[in-house]
């Protein structure tokens, strides 16, 4: 059995970084891709309009509403048949390591590899039995590299950067155009409806963020009297900060939706994985910053890797039986006790006793 750590390891820059990115453009793809356009002008509806041509967004809810078996059906595409041998191989690429490690969903020994995986995370020297060590001796090729090549590879991580625009134009042409003439709900302006009290709830949320805020602070300043004056003002400032984003946060929900602030929270991330990567192929990778956003990064990934596996091995250990009798068929079939082996306690062949030696007696002469 190899430990979760371990497998990182060997497969995270082979592996795991590959089958994530490709499970998160397949979501992209999910969420903005098209599998269905109107395929009819707007000039079939002229007594509707007037003779005056609709904006793009009109007439596509129009023809879907209105004209659908004949406009839209026909050019009708389902993403499941489309996408689903890339999911495979996204779902390989991420998990075929532990279906094919021993007693890889067995509880016990997913517990322990959590316990080892969280070690190594934390664990700060430049051995190998670090993250940070283990970060070091990947990245070491650089050093030898040319800069052509380095550069050849900052034009190829420059993909991050270009995905995070495509999102940042696609947010903007949903809040400036798109949804800049969206028609508010009429219980919105009812006394009594939910919508009309949603300002009301958030100007509520912000005093009582203040509030607990506001308590921390005083609590925090209260047990930190010891800390130097360095370590008080770094503290200030993380709580300073904080407050500053929490704030923006919630008043940013006046105008923006969940889903806008998760477009928003997406395009940071893949910024900032971008530049984390132009920044290792500059050879800053030692930098403190640049370490500590990698181990962030590491860390998600490892968790949308590891995630599932503890899933399975908490609510469904059949998976697991089923793994072991399929790599261990042959044993199985034998009638080996298979968990004994897995323990090491397999009983060891017991050698025959010897035998007695009798002694026979010499006649004596007499």
């Amino acid at each position: 059995h190899e430990k979760f750590a371990e497998l990182f390891r060997f497969y995270a820059f082979s592996h795991f970084y590959r089958g994530v990115e490709l499970a998160f453009l397949l979501l992209l793809y999910l969420q903005y891709g098209t599998f269905s356009w109107c395929n009819c002008s707007w000039t079939m509806d002229l007594t509707f309009y007037n003779n005056i041509q609709p904006l793009p967004y009109e007439w596509n809810a129009r023809c879907y509403a209105n004209y659908y078996q004949v406009c839209v059906l026909p050019t009708n595409q389902n993403y499941g048949i489309m996408s689903y041998s890339l999911w495979l191989i996204a779902a390989t690429w991420m998990w075929a390591p532990f279906f094919f490690n021993p007693s890889g969903l067995d509880w016990d020994k997913v517990i322990e590899d959590y316990n080892d995986w969280q070690h190594w995370l934390q664990t700060k020297n430049d051995s190998s039995e670090s993250w940070v060590g283990w970060w070091t001796n990947e990245l070491e090729y650089l050093e030898h590299s040319t800069p052509f090549s380095r550069f050849v590879q900052s034009v190829r991580k420059t993909r991050f950067f270009f995905v995070a625009f495509g999102l940042y134009l696609q947010l903007m042409y949903n809040l400036f155009y798109k949804n800049r003439n969206k028609v508010v709900p009429a219980n919105a302006t009812v006394a009594g409806s939910l919508a009309y009290y949603q300002p009301f709830m958030i100007v509520g949320a912000l005093f009582v963020l203040v509030l607990v805020l506001v308590c921390c602070g005083y609590l925090s300043n209260r047990v930190t009297k010891k800390m130097t004056l360095k370590q008080k003002r770094l503290r200030k400032l993380k709580f300073r900060l904080s407050f500053a984003v929490l704030l923006l946060l919630l008043l940013s929900l006046l105008y923006l939706s969940i889903g806008n602030l998760v477009e928003i929270a997406l395009i940071v991330l893949i910024a900032a994985y971008w530049v984390l990567q132009i920044n290792v192929a500059r050879l800053r990778y030692n930098h403190v910053i640049i370490r500590s956003m990698a181990a962030g990064f590491d860390r998600a990934v490892g968790w949308i890797v590891f995630g599932p596996i503890l899933f399975i091995a908490m609510f469904m250990p059949f998976i697991a039986d089923f793994q072991q009798r399929v790599m261990f068929n042959s044993a199985f079939t034998s009638g080996l006790e298979v968990s004994k082996l897995f323990a090491n306690d397999a009983v060891a062949p017991q050698a025959p006793p010897p035998k007695a030696k009798t002694s026979k007696k010499k006649k004596r002469d007499e």
